[in-house]
């Protein structure tokens, strides 16, 4: 059994630029000889550790849609794997800097989602002035959740350094 390398996450992380599905984060770690299922990917996700996946459809008729996680997952899962294997339990790992880039990568994710939503209301004005207007005040404002939202993530690094953590 071995964890991730700094290369190996590099390298899976160009081959998955556009996500990575539940069973092929439970297939990188199982190749590796880590014990990893969905249940643990789940049970990570709902303890915030890890950020949810996003909904994408499926071409054709029927054919629904499937999850698939942002790549900065692989090398969220790698550290919490880390850690525990460093004696941490689950819980005292959502108060590490592991714990929380996870909920700020959450937190990411949802001003994304909600600066999206905003986008498709404001395309929707019909007064053009008005809807320019609405357009640049909600790129005000979604600069500004980007540059909160690095701090904390940066915020969330210093913490290692200065909490013993590995």
């Amino acid at each position: 059994m071995a964890l991730l390398t700094a290369a190996e996450i590099r390298k899976l992380e160009r081959q998955h630029e556009a996500g990575v599905s539940s069973s092929a984060i439970v297939d990188i770690f199982q190749s590796k000889g880590e014990r990893f299922s969905e249940a643990t990917l789940r049970k990570y996700v709902q303890l915030n550790l890890l950020p949810k996946s996003r909904r994408v459809g499926t071409r054709g008729k029927h054919k629904g849609s499937s999850g698939v996680y942002p790549v900065s997952i692989i090398g969220l899962i790698n550290e919490i794997k880390r850690t525990l294997a460093a004696g941490a339990t689950l819980d005292e790992i959502r108060y590490t800097s592991v714990g929380l880039v996870g909920e700020v990568h959450a937190l990411r994710r949802v001003v994304q989602e909600t600066t999206a939503r905003f986008g498709e209301a404001i395309e929707k004005q019909s007064d053009a002035r008005h809807r320019a207007a609405l357009v640049k005040a909600l790129d005000k404002q979604s600069k500004a959740f980007g540059k909160q939202i690095e701090e904390l993530e940066e915020l969330a690094n210093r913490l290692k350094g200065s909490s013993g953590e590995e």
